[in-house]
C-alpha cells in the first residue's frame, strides 16, 4: 500500500447515524482553484459541500476509524453533500495540515470513508476512476498528488468522513 497512489479498503461500521444531525457549515472555495473551475465552465455559486470539522467536538469513533486505516497525526472533517453539490477534480494542498502537524506534504495521506451505503447519484472519483456501489465502511486512501472529485446528483445527502494524516 505504501508505494501505490491510491488504495481501497474497508473498515467495520462502528458508528450510528448521529452525524446526520451535526451543525454543518459551507466554506467557500476561493482563489486560484475557484478561478480554474470557473474557466472550466463550473458556474455553481458554491462548490464543495457542508462540513463539520475538527473545530467541533468529534465523535469518538472517528479516531478509531483512523487507527483501523493506520493513520496518525489526524485531522477530521465529516462532509455532507446535498443535491447538486460538486467538488470538481482537484489535488489537495495540505498547507494548514502540514503547518499544524509539522509534516511534509509527501508524507500526508487522505482517506474518505463512506458513512452510508451508496445511493443513486452519489459519485466519487480518484485517480481518474469512479468509485460507486460502495457500502458503509469502504474507504479510499490516496497520496497527496492524486486528483480526485466528488458530487451528488442524487436526492439523498451523501455523507463521508475525511481523514488527513500520516501512515503508521
Amino acid at each position: 500500500m505504501l508505494n501505490v497512489m491510491w488504495y481501497k479498503g474497508t473498515v467495520p461500521k462502528i458508528w450510528n447515524d448521529d452525524f446526520k444531525n451535526f451543525d454543518y457549515t459551507r466554506q467557500p472555495i476561493t482563489g486560484k482553484e475557484a478561478d480554474t473551475w470557473r474557466e472550466q465552465g463550473y458556474t455553481h455559486e458554491t462548490t464543495t459541500g457542508k462540513m463539520y470539522d475538527s473545530r467541533n467536538v468529534m465523535p469518538d469513533w472517528v479516531s478509531k476509524v483512523a487507527e483501523m486505516i493506520n493513520l496518525h497525526n489526524t485531522g477530521f472533517v465529516i462532509y455532507r453533500m446535498d443535491t447538486l453539490d460538486i467538488m470538481p477534480t482537484h489535488v489537495d494542498h495540505f498547507n494548514t495540515y502540514c503547518r499544524v502537524f509539522k509534516q511534509q506534504r509527501k508524507d500526508v495521506r487522505r482517506a474518505i470513508v463512506f458513512l452510508e451505503d451508496w445511493k443513486p447519484g452519489h459519485y466519487f472519483e480518484v485517480g481518474g476512476r469512479a468509485v460507486t456501489d460502495y457500502v458503509a465502511g469502504e474507504y479510499v486512501l490516496w497520496h497527496p498528488d492524486v486528483p480526485h472529485a466528488a458530487s451528488n446528483i442524487g436526492i439523498d445527502p451523501r455523507y463521508t468522513l475525511q481523514i488527513t494524516g500520516t501512515l503508521f
